[in-house]
């Protein structure tokens, strides 16, 4: 285990090396390791002094997770995954709250197609055991500061106090269930407690920047990034780490891939301690681990280069993240207004680019990359002269706002900070969109 934990601390600073190429992190992520987000817990968290926290609103990364994509070369040993446990709600009618079923993925030797997927119990994209374990923590972390510590939330389960929403991918949900199981274990539900997690089908799907149904003309609006100096001079000095892994994953000819670092695939091997791959036809030609983790890194400049310092990053901005952002502001006036319907805790299992596209408009452009069960947390305080303040704590550490926003994230004006998320709400989003 102690072998483990060095392992990934060398991830960590290799990534933020191979990230400096573009813009180096903030010191204050020196401890930022992409194979393990950080949350605060009770230990860390410090409340505003003289307020009274009046709503939280937690992003929260999924856990580790296999490859979302089957590459030629992989011929790792995926048994990372575990055989889940099912119980749940269908028809009206309740089933056992014992389990009555259990998924279980298996190798299709009977397939022709057998070979074109790895080894192993997990399917493509799907959440590890370690990944469950993660998210599940943070519940507990979330927990010990919310629950125990603040009061903010009851000791016993009340779910009309919780917003849930998940995305379509089943591996969202799952870390949904897991940190849920850690903020309100069973000691702390009433029988028959059920939380509800809410989720948009995946054509209408609005935090996910990849959401190329709801905007076909992000591609076009991505595409400028790529002529700018600042990317080939990237793309440059990445070109012989580029030709070294598409040649060892068997994808130099192959269009959909061979343009990428492919940062993808070598995440599990890394975050797991499995070996790095080598070439099929000379075994001493090796992924090393600093390779292997600057791929990581330089994977993450290529997606999130064109929010940050691309030719139309603004607009980018605004027709990715924009279509979600203008629910943050309306929920916590919602809330202080005594709507109802609202939730004063609200918790998103989302992804890396989910999260980001928040983080682009927020905060500072030297801010990580979101890693496995990463989470940004919006707490709305009230002061004592009965104002508003929000402040946004993200890897257990306060943002730094982003230049334009004229405030600090440690306390910023809830109406300078609504107004500044409300100015990238597409006042027309299709007509944005449209190609």
């Amino acid at each position: 285990m102690h072998l483990l934990r060095v392992s990934l601390a060398s991830v960590a600073f290799l990534a933020l090396q191979a990230a400096a190429q573009i813009g180096e992190y903030d010191p204050i992520y020196s401890d930022y390791d992409y194979c393990q987000g950080i949350t605060s817990d009770s230990k860390t968290y410090k409340p505003i002094l003289g307020a009274t926290l009046k709503k939280v609103q937690l992003f929260m990364r999924h856990g580790d997770r296999v490859p979302s994509m089957v590459f030629p070369g992989d011929d790792a040993d995926y048994n990372l995954c575990g055989n889940a446990t099912e119980s749940h709600y269908s028809g009206g009618d309740t089933l056992s709250r014992t389990p009555t079923v259990q998924s279980k993925i298996i190798d299709p030797q009977d397939s022709p197609y057998h070979k074109l997927l790895w080894k192993g119990n997990c399917d493509v994209g799907q959440l590890t055991n370690r990944g469950k374990q993660q998210t599940h923590n943070v519940g507990k972390s979330i927990r010990s500061i919310y629950v125990d510590m603040l009061k903010f939330l009851p000791k016993f389960l009340n779910t009309d106090l919780i917003y849930v929403r998940n995305t379509h991918a089943v591996r969202t949900r799952e870390s949904a269930e897991h940190m849920l199981n850690g903020l309100y274990p069973s000691l702390f539900r009433a029988p028959g407690s059920v939380i509800e997690m809410n989720a948009y089908p995946e054509a209408v799907e609005n935090i996910v920047l990849s959401s190329k149904n709801l905007c076909p003309a992000l591609p076009s609006i991505f595409k400028p990034f790529a002529s700018t100096p600042t990317f080939l001079n990237f793309f440059k000095s990445n070109y012989a780490l580029m030709a070294k892994t598409n040649n060892i994953l068997g994808i130099a000819n192959n269009p959909q891939y061979n343009n990428s670092l492919n940062g993808d695939f070598f995440i599990s091997r890394l975050c797991n301690n499995m070996p790095l791959p080598c070439s099929r036809t000379n075994a001493s030609d090796c992924i090393t681990s600093t390779e292997a983790t600057k791929a990581i890194a330089g994977t993450w400049v290529m997606a999130y280069g064109p929010m940050r310092w691309g030719p139309q990053a603004e607009k980018v901005k605004r027709i990715s993240g924009g279509m979600f952002v203008g629910t943050i502001p309306k929920n916590i006036r919602a809330t202080l207004n005594g709507d109802p319907s609202s939730r004063p805790f609200e918790f998103y299992s989302v992804h890396d680019q989910s999260i980001d596209q928040i983080m682009a408009i927020i905060s500072a452009p030297n801010t990580p990359w979101p890693g496995y069960s990463a989470t940004l947390g919006l707490e709305t305080w009230e002061l004592a002269d009965k104002s508003h303040v929000v402040r946004a704590i993200y890897e257990g550490k306060m943002v730094k706002a982003h230049a334009d926003l004229k405030c600090s994230l440690e306390a910023c004006p809830l109406d300078t900070f609504a107004t500044f998320l409300e100015r990238y709400v597409p006042s027309d989003a299709q007509a944005e969109c449209a190609v």
